[in-house]
């Protein structure tokens, strides 16, 4: 769900309107995995209707949690935005197709990649320049819209600067069997944040996300996850969060609206954390001396706005 608009800090100009993935797959699931159909292609957000995430409410960005979520700037000749969190002082989490420009068919150069932390209405609480950035080898940008891409769909940037130092970062898990279980008959609480296409400059929550089930493409590849957020152009790599005694904990990222299952249903789906947990690690381990699978997360030193 690439969107445009105009951000302090990283300039920006309209570009085309928001697009979202589907899932394309007629493959027999294993048993409690919904398969997916294989004749849709990209949609336009526009199709959830007006005002989709009207029931979502606006939170104050400059503080913590919220204030390590913010905008994936791109800054190309066609300027868009997605949604993306803070799980380090440096590592942010978002969508892979957030960074492909399909234009010129090829990924962003990571000096054109922008982190805007706990953006608000012009204002932000820290900002940063992409370093270099880890896309899942999987996701074929050429096919875009494959059902190939929908599991692959995630990205970890690593940052300039150690932003989650200040706006603190959030924890992340894989969900256990119990809890999937759990979160699976509505007995959770789950939430998404991110700055869609009708609330670009502010960011809002919906904090009565249901998980679904899980979304099988091919037996090979690992499942999504199938939620009922609401969601439009914007809140791709937007971070789907458990709420625990510890606080919240990630445990997926946002990728594609309307995916039409085997059934005839539409849903939502969802990258587990699970599926990249290592490259997670070890980026951490790298960046930041090394991170356990339970990630706790940490409030910043966020002060007044820039």
């Amino acid at each position: 769900m690439l969107l445009s608009q105009m951000t302090r800090g990283a300039r920006r100009r309209p570009a085309p309107a928001a697009i979202l993935f589907l899932a394309l797959s007629l493959l027999i699931a294993p048993q409690g995995v919904a398969p997916v159909r294989a004749d849709q292609g990209i949609k336009q957000a526009a199709a959830q209707g007006e005002a989709p995430t009207a029931n979502r409410t606006v939170v104050d960005a400059s503080r913590y949690p919220w204030s390590a979520v913010g905008r994936v700037n791109v800054a190309v000749s066609q300027r868009g935005h997605c949604t993306g969190a803070l799980i380090g002082e440096r590592l942010v989490v978002t969508a892979a197709h957030c960074l492909f420009f399909r234009a010129t068919g090829k990924w962003v150069a990571p000096d054109y990649v922008h982190f805007v932390a706990g953006y608000q209405r012009g204002e932000f609480v820290a900002h940063s320049q992409a370093e270099r950035y880890i896309a899942s080898p999987g996701f074929d940008g050429e096919k875009w819209a494959s059902p190939l891409n929908l599991p692959n769909d995630w990205a970890l940037i690593v940052l300039k600067e150690p932003i989650g130092r200040k706006t603190g970062y959030l924890g992340w898990r894989s969900l256990v069997q119990r809890e999937a279980d759990t979160a699976l008959m509505g007995r959770s609480d789950f939430s998404l944040a991110g700055y869609p296409r009708d609330r670009q400059h502010a960011i809002s929550l919906d904090a009565t996300c249901r998980l679904e089930q899980f979304l099988k493409v091919t037996k090979e590849l690992p499942p999504l996850l199938g939620h009922h957020c609401r969601i439009v152009g914007g809140d791709s790599g937007a971070p789907i969060a458990l709420q625990t005694e510890d606080g919240l904990r990630i445990v997926a990222i946002n990728s594609a609206a309307d995916v039409q299952l085997s059934t005839g249903t539409k849903i939502n789906s969802a990258v587990p954390l699970s599926t990249f947990r290592t490259e997670i690690a070890a980026l951490l381990a790298e960046t930041e001396g090394g991170a356990d699978a339970v990630n706790s997360g940490r409030p910043g030193r966020s002060g007044p706005r820039q």
